[in-house]
């Protein structure tokens, strides 16, 4: 069966419970909770943890009025998210032929392992298209993104142009307008209206998942 994939906040608050649980042998409140996750309203944080509990991630029994939610995380919420640890042997020279260790250093089980930068509300996207090869991006390639970022000329944005769709670019301000520049000499640049334009993201790792076997 395909795991469940849960957006950034629901996998936050998942994580949280269970270090809490790990901890200290009971989950925190939802005020609690809240300020953990930097968020002013209590009730974006019930309205996630029901979303959990019809996932099957945790259990929420009410003691009514004045008495915390009491949130019980179930064996599925236990499991969710955790994997078996992959060793990093460290580095492997594509020169002169040098002996790798065997001994494992560290261990890779999450994503965070491999991209030590992300942070909650990071997202991925995979990349379609040659537009931004001169950078090394190239399609089959994953990207991890960060909204809500002022972006640089040099950044690699994930951009919206409003009737056009999604694009890969640099982004250069340019008065009242735009210009959405490849890295490609193949791929003209195009200047919009800063109006018709969001910037979703920024790149701020990539990932080059191939498959040899």
């Amino acid at each position: 069966m395909q795991a469940l994939v849960l957006y950034p906040r629901q996998a936050e608050l998942l994580n949280l419970i269970r270090k809490a649980i790990g901890r200290t042998g009971a989950a925190p409140n939802g005020r609690e909770l809240a300020g953990r996750m930097g968020l002013a309203n209590v009730s974006a944080v019930y309205a996630h943890l029901r979303k959990l509990e019809a996932a099957g991630f945790v259990r929420l029994t009410s003691g009514g009025r004045g008495v915390p939610l009491q949130i019980e995380l179930t064996e599925e919420g236990e499991r969710h998210g955790r994997a078996r640890p992959w060793p990093r042997l460290g580095t492997i020279p594509a020169g002169p032929i040098t002996d790798v260790s065997q001994q494992a250093d560290e261990f890779v089980t999450t994503l965070p392992d491999l991209v030590p930068q992300m942070r909650p509300g990071d997202y991925l996207l995979d990349v379609e298209g040659y537009s931004m090869q001169g950078v090394g991006i190239v399609p089959g390639m994953t990207l991890v993104m960060r909204p809500e970022v002022t972006p640089t000329a040099r950044d690699v944005c994930s951009v919206y142009v409003e009737g056009e769709g999604n694009t890969l670019k640099h982004v250069v301000c340019d008065g009242s307008y735009v210009r959405l520049v490849a890295a490609n000499p193949e791929f003209a640049e195009q200047r919009v209206h800063a109006r018709a334009v969001r910037v979703q993201g920024v790149a701020i790792a990539s990932l080059a998942v191939q498959s040899f076997r």
